[in-house]
């Protein structure tokens, strides 16, 4: 089984011309639309979930890096998000914030929490490499447009 593929923006060799070219075309052709995305889905586990969905869907439609085959993963990190949220909020109002088991929930919806913002582009590193190809991108524009001024 060979590596994962990086998106362009995360590619870090010297690329020709003509394979920026290829890639960039690839990426566009797996593009999605985010029609799916404009409404929390019914299955989300309550109203802390849904709330997040929102707030989750709207950062991010703003950086353009989601869509419609990306709901799931929003949808699980939200549904991660809150059961942490209600994990923390038992440990400490119960005083049982050296349970073992209680902490043993946190820990694993803490862990699937990142499991799906890494996937959903959530993560610092995945927003800083969708950063950096919208820079390069905007710069290659330019360049395209007045050449080498």
């Amino acid at each position: 089984m060979g590596r994962a593929r990086k998106p362009l923006a995360a590619q870090k060799g010297d690329l020709t011309v003509a394979r920026q070219v290829e890639l960039e075309q690839a990426e566009a052709a797996v593009r999605t639309g985010a029609d799916d995305l404009r409404r929390p889905p019914k299955w989300l586990i309550d109203p802390v979930a849904k709330k997040e969905w929102k707030r989750v869907v709207t950062e991010l439609s703003q950086i353009g890096i989601v869509g419609n085959l990306d709901l799931n993963n929003i949808a699980g990190y939200c549904n991660a998000f809150s059961l942490y949220r209600r994990a923390v909020t038992a440990l400490s109002s119960d005083g049982a914030l050296f349970d073992k088991d209680a902490v043993d929930v946190m820990k694993k919806y803490a862990d699937e929490m990142r499991r799906f913002a890494a996937l959903c582009g959530l993560t610092i590193d995945s927003r800083l490499k969708a950063g950096a190809y919208m820079a390069e991108k905007k710069q290659q524009d330019i360049s395209d447009q007045f050449g080498d001024i």
